[in-house]
């Protein structure tokens, strides 16, 4: 692993990284504190964990083929479930994975989907946890790339992007807090994946979440094992493909109850269409502190660094004219070579990076028979650079809307004109801590009480690094940018930005009818400060917004019998406007323009639905689930140019409506064959007019972007002795791209194929396995998903009378056929 990938950013965040492990350690010292933690299940489990509304984990149900664990004389034992909360009892049985490992048996009251680390095992080695939902009801998912290395994806849920979800991983928030992007694939290695839950449509009231209008995506990692063992991976496969991953588990550590693990895994390949390679180095960390009958703490963290050499997305003409001429996209990507004075585009100015550090420490604390505390703090720092090209006029750029003037001795100009890579330079950090009490009232009431705390700070600076004549710059990182002799930067964007969450949260559950009935009622409180100081000259210097939002909720469940449940549920979630495209003014480089006018007392999104739900598990697998939500305040998801940098950004839409229904079947296993299918319909639609100006488009009623009307996953999973096999066929039905409706992406399908077989241990090796996978297995082109919406795509009046110009949306592109083979074997 090269030095510089680890030593890029780390100056920025040794003092908080140092302050973070200096709680942790402090609290994994803390004896006589912890309390029981529901185990993640292993690889050939099924975990049904109750991520119910109500906010208590309860009735999760392991159904297992392997042997129970035998513990060591003298090893700490596993903690017992907690007696004040009777459903987190663990109950194991015999069973198979349902539909492969793409089901669980779930009993919260709304509609949960997971996929487990058996099915995990089976994928592609390198795909991201995104591209893992994707087979998942209702989950809208195009990507650039089979392999995960990508930022060039999207990702929509009931109609609501990626950036509308509440985002955790072992207990902390995921998320990229300038644009609520989760960046999952930055978080641990597939290997090291326990298990990836998704609640379309609402959140657990007890996970700390700020964006979660959409759902929630809940990762869990894999405890370290109880015994000395390792991991070792390699694959290799199209587009010069490469992935190593080695895992090693110290087991339990003599008598101190304490066991780890750390892993490795470094992951390349080249672009499938233009110039370019991306790689990303990622190193995982967990120790885990067992208290016998106290409790249990768990310290992960996280180091991820990506390099993504991106791929230019296309209008709709462009496509159809590469695919007409079968150039392999060539001609619209960014160019491979430079020409001083005539490339506008060259591929080395829009090269993607991000460092990423994750940390959380989750301890579960038995203080009573009736009482337990739960607290998890957390710590996330991100160094990012998502640049891009623009050409300047040096006698004519600005710091914001002053003119400064700069020294042009030793830069390359091109008849008066400079190159320049234009950065999108963001430093963050992240800390907080949730915690929460749960408390046994009585036999059938059980109440949840909990605070969140949430510090997120950053600094984004738009700098502009001068090109030479073979289009390098002095440094990728955005350092050594064009200052005025007086040290002040050419920028369009400088700013510091900050926010505090204080939440508290409460829910109280009864059951009745020997637990047959269950109603629970909750109430989130949720209090964000944003705070921030322009440092670009012009009128905007501080500013500040203040929110608060109550968000109640109510469930309720019925078992009819033991196979047969069902649910209702009403939910209300809020997410604040996103920092970076809400409040801050931007300025052209060039003009001293304002490009993007910065506004406080922007109001939050604010989504009421309600789900009726059915499930069933007997002969079969079945869950259905019909679902209505208004949205007020939506702000879509999209791409824009700033200064010519590739960055995040929002629309406000007004409010949005969605209907439909999903469903999702299993079939048992017979002969080895596992089937599995899921669908979905959905119609969702604009409630209001979309203002232009002094005018407005007629949007309402029209259907909302990125929301295809149906979507079907068909799958069937083969293990039968040694031999195991899975084959998935996924759907996707047109769906807008503009609000007008008057451009849209096709519709698409695609088929991947994996198989492999399961080689006896050999020596010290345990377990081999070899097996292969094919992405778009027939080769289809597609666009895969919409990058950049627009109100109209054709120029129209509005309802003022006003000529309003159209604009072209761009999209994705889907990877075309990807093979990939991984070896895999135990020590």
């Amino acid at each position: 692993m090269p030095a510089a990938n680890i030593n890029r950013g780390l100056s920025h965040m040794w003092k908080p990284i140092f302050r973070t492990l200096l709680a942790s350690t402090t609290c994994l010292g803390m004896s006589q504190l912890a309390a029981p933690r529901v185990k993640a299940a292993s690889a050939d489990s099924k975990t049904s964990l109750r991520t119910g509304s109500h906010g208590h984990v309860s009735k999760p149900t392991v159904q297992s083929n392997a042997a129970p664990v035998k513990v060591a004389a003298g090893q700490p034992q596993a903690p017992h479930a907690m007696p004040i909360n009777e459903p987190e009892e663990i109950h194991v049985t015999r069973g198979r994975p349902i539909g492969g490992g793409l089901m669980k048996r779930q009993t919260a009251p709304e509609a949960v989907n997971s996929i487990t680390a058996a099915a995990i095992a089976q994928r592609t080695a390198a795909a991201s946890p995104l591209q893992l939902i994707a087979s998942m009801p209702g989950v809208n998912f195009g990507s650039s790339d089979a392999l995960g290395l990508t930022i060039r994806n999207n990702l929509a849920v009931r109609g609501l992007a990626e950036s509308e979800m509440g985002w955790v991983i072992n207990g902390a928030p995921g998320i990229d807090q300038a644009y609520y992007y989760p960046y999952t694939e930055s978080w641990a290695d597939n290997e090291n994946i326990a298990d990836v839950t998704l609640i379309p449509g609402t959140s657990r009231i007890n996970d700390p979440v700020q964006s979660a209008t959409g759902g929630e995506f809940i990762e869990t990692t894999r405890d370290p094992s109880d015994k000395y063992g390792g991991l070792l991976s390699y694959s290799a496969g199209s587009y010069q493909a490469q992935r190593v991953f080695a895992r090693a588990d110290s087991g339990y550590i003599g008598h101190s109850g304490i066991k780890m693990y750390a892993s490795y895994s470094y992951t390349a390949e080249n672009n499938f269409y233009g110039p370019g390679r991306s790689h990303r180095t990622h190193v995982d960390f967990d120790v885990q502190k067992d208290w016998g009958d106290i409790g249990t703490s768990k310290l992960f963290i996280s180091y991820n660094d990506l390099v993504n050499a991106r791929q230019n997305f296309m209008t709709l003409s462009q496509w159809e004219k590469n695919n007409a001429v079968d150039n392999n996209f060539s001609e619209s990507d960014y160019a491979g070579t430079y020409i001083p004075g005539k490339t506008t585009n060259y591929w080395k100015s829009y090269i993607y990076k991000r460092t990423n550090v994750l940390l959380s420490l989750q301890n579960e604390f038995h203080l009573t028979d009736r009482l337990a505390l739960h607290f998890t703090p957390y710590f996330h720092y991100a160094d990012v650079n998502s640049p891009g090209q623009t050409s300047i006029n040096p006698a004519s750029v600005y710091n914001g809307d002053q003119k400064i003037a700069i020294d042009t001795n030793g830069l390359d100009l091109v008849n008066g004109q400079l190159n320049v890579m234009s950065n999108s330079n963001q430093l963050m950090y992240s800390t907080g801590v949730n915690t929460y009490l749960q408390y046994r009232v009585s036999k059938t009431n059980h109440l949840l009480f909990g605070y969140w705390y949430d510090n997120w700070t950053m600094t984004q600076l738009n700098g502009l690094s001068p090109m030479d004549y073979q289009g390098n710059t002095a440094n990728d990182d955005g350092k050594y940018i064009l200052r005025s002799a007086s040290g002040v930067p050419v920028a369009g964007t400088h700013f510091q930005e900050s926010s505090q969450i204080n939440e508290f949260y409460l829910s109280d559950t009864q059951s009745f009818l020997n637990d047959r009935l269950e109603l629970s009622a909750g109430i989130k409180l949720m209090m964000d400060y944003v705070s921030g100081t322009n440092m670009v000259s012009g009128p905007q210097y501080h500013y500040s917004q203040a929110m608060f939002q109550p968000m109640p909720r109510v469930t309720v469940s019925y078992k009819i019998n033991k196979d047969m449940q069902i649910y209702a549920n009403g939910m209300t979630n809020m997410r604040p406007p996103v920092p970076l495209s809400t409040y801050p003014t931007s300025y052209g480089v060039g003009t001293g323009k304002v490009v993007q006018q910065g506004a406080t007392g922007v109001q939050p999104e604010y989504s009421i639905g309600e789900e009726l739900g059915f499930r069933y598990h007997g002969l079969f697998t079945f869950d259905l689930a019909l679902f209505n939500m208004n949205m007020t305040n939506h702000q879509v998801a999209t791409t824009q140019i700033l200064n010519g940098a590739n960055v995040q950004s929002a629309i406000s839409v007004g409010g949005e409506t969605m209907r439909g229904v999903t469903v999702e079947l299993a079939a048992p296993t017979f002969h080895g064959l596992s089937p599995y299918v899921n669908g979905q319909y959905l119609h969702a639609t604009t409630d209001n007019n979309f203002r232009v100006g002094n005018d407005s488009l007629p949007t309402a009623g029209k259907i909302a972007v990125m929301s295809p009307k149906f979507m079907a996953t068909v799958g069937i999973n083969y293990t039968k002795g040694p031999f195991f096999a899975n084959l998935g066929f996924k759907w996707v039905d047109s769906q807008y791209s503009t609000f007008m409706n008057d451009q849209s992406m096709p519709a698409y399908k695609t088929v991947d194929l994996g198989f492999g077989y399961h080689f006896p241990s050999f020596h010290m090796l345990s377990g081999p396995t070899l097996r292969l996978n094919f992405t778009n297995l027939t080769n289809v082109k597609y666009i895969s998903s919409v990058a950049g919406v627009a109100a109209n795509a054709q120029t129209m009046r509005g309802l003022g009378g006003t000529l309003i110009s159209g604009s072209t949306p761009s999209y994705y592109i889907g990877a075309p056929m990807t093979v990939m083979m991984t070896a895999t074997a135990g020590f």
